[in-house]
C-alpha cells in the first residue's frame, strides 16, 4: 500500500511538472501574440466613425477591400511583386553563396580571412552607417567612375527609376552575407574531424564531402533560415525607410515598407484596413510555413 501511495506521489508530481513546463509556450503565446495583437485582431472587423469617434462593427468589409486593393492599386501590385523579387534573391542567390563562402571559410582555403572581414563588414558596422556609404558610393562614386572612365555621364543607381530596384536588391543580398554566414560556420565547425578524415580516405573530394557530409550537418540551421524567411515575405521592407525615409517610389514598395510606412504616417481611419491587411498575411503566412517545415523535415538531407 505505501508503494503504490508513493508511485501515485511520484506520478501526481511528474504531471505537475509536465503541465507547468507545457504552460509555459501557452502563456507566451497568449501574452506575446494574443495579449499584443488582440485589440489588432479586432479592430480587422471594424471600421472608425467619425460622428461618433468610435470604431464600429462592420465583419469583413475590410478584407474585401483588401483584396480589391490588391488587384488594382499599382503599389500594392508592386508590393507584391518585389517582395517575391527579394524572397527569390535570399532564396536562389543568398543561400547558395552563403554556403559556398561558408564552406570556402571552413575549409581555410587561401585568402579565407580577408573573405571573411570582407563578408562581416557590413554585420560588425551600424546598419544606418553601412547604408549611408552605399548610398553614398553607387548615388556619388559609380556615376563618376563611369564618366571618368567611359566619358558617360549617368544619374546616381538609386534615383535612377530604372537600376534602383536592382541595387537595392544587390545591397540585401552582400549585406545579409555576414550573419548567416557566421551560423554556418559554426555549424560547419561542428562536425567531427574523424568523420571529414575518414571521407577523405575513401577518396570524396570536396564537391563530394560538400553534399554528403558537410550539407547534412548544416540543413538543420539552413532549414531555419528558410522557414522563417516565409514570413520575412511580407515584413521585409529591404531598408527602403532607411534608404528613403516615407518619400520611396511606388515601384520600390515592398509588403514590410508598405505596412511599415502606412503606420507610421496612418490616421484613425486608416487602423481598421491595415490590421485586415496584416491578419490576412498571417492567414497566408502559417500554413505555407508548416507546409515548407514539413517538406524540409520530410525530404531535406540526413546526418544518418
Amino acid at each position: 500500500m505505501k508503494n503504490i501511495l508513493i508511485k501515485n506521489s511520484i506520478r501526481r508530481s511528474q504531471l505537475i511538472f509536465y503541465i507547468c513546463i507545457a504552460m509555459l509556450p501557452v502563456i507566451q503565446f497568449c501574452i506575446f501574440y494574443l495579449g499584443v495583437n488582440i485589440n489588432s485582431i479586432f479592430l480587422a472587423f471594424k471600421k472608425y466613425d467619425l460622428y461618433s469617434n468610435s470604431y464600429q462593427w462592420i465583419g469583413f468589409d475590410n478584407f474585401v477591400n483588401v483584396f480589391r486593393d490588391l488587384g488594382t492599386l499599382v503599389y500594392l501590385k508592386a508590393a507584391l511583386r518585389n517582395s517575391c523579387f527579394i524572397y527569390l534573391a535570399g532564396l536562389l542567390i543568398t543561400t547558395p553563396l552563403a554556403l559556398i563562402f561558408s564552406y570556402y571559410i571552413y575549409k581555410k582555403l587561401p585568402l579565407h580571412k580577408t573573405i571573411k572581414v570582407i563578408l562581416f563588414i557590413p554585420v560588425m558596422l551600424s546598419s544606418l552607417i553601412v547604408i549611408l556609404l552605399f548610398k553614398y558610393f553607387v548615388d556619388r562614386a559609380v556615376p563618376a567612375l563611369i564618366e571618368q572612365i567611359f566619358g558617360k555621364q549617368i544619374p546616381g543607381l538609386l534615383t535612377d527609376t530604372e537600376r534602383a530596384l536592382p541595387t537595392i536588391i544587390f545591397f540585401n543580398i552582400w549585406s545579409g552575407f555576414g550573419s548567416v554566414i557566421l551560423l554556418y560556420i559554426g555549424s560547419m565547425n561542428s562536425i567531427s574531424d574523424s568523420l571529414v578524415e575518414a571521407a577523405q580516405i575513401d577518396g570524396a573530394g570536396s564537391l563530394r564531402e560538400f553534399f554528403y557530409i558537410t550539407l547534412p550537418h548544416v540543413f538543420p540551421t539552413l532549414s531555419v533560415y528558410l522557414i522563417t524567411g516565409i514570413g520575412g515575405f511580407f515584413t521585409n521592407q529591404m531598408g527602403l525607410f532607411s534608404f528613403f525615409g516615407t518619400e520611396a517610389e511606388y515601384g520600390l514598395y515592398t509588403f514590410g515598407y508598405f505596412l511599415y510606412r502606412a503606420i507610421k504616417v496612418a490616421e484613425p481611419t486608416d487602423y481598421p484596413y491595415l490590421s485586415a491587411m496584416g491578419l490576412l498575411m498571417t492567414v497566408v503566412a502559417v500554413p505555407i510555413t508548416y507546409l515548407v517545415k514539413f517538406l524540409l523535415e520530410k525530404f531535406g538531407p540526413s546526418t544518418d
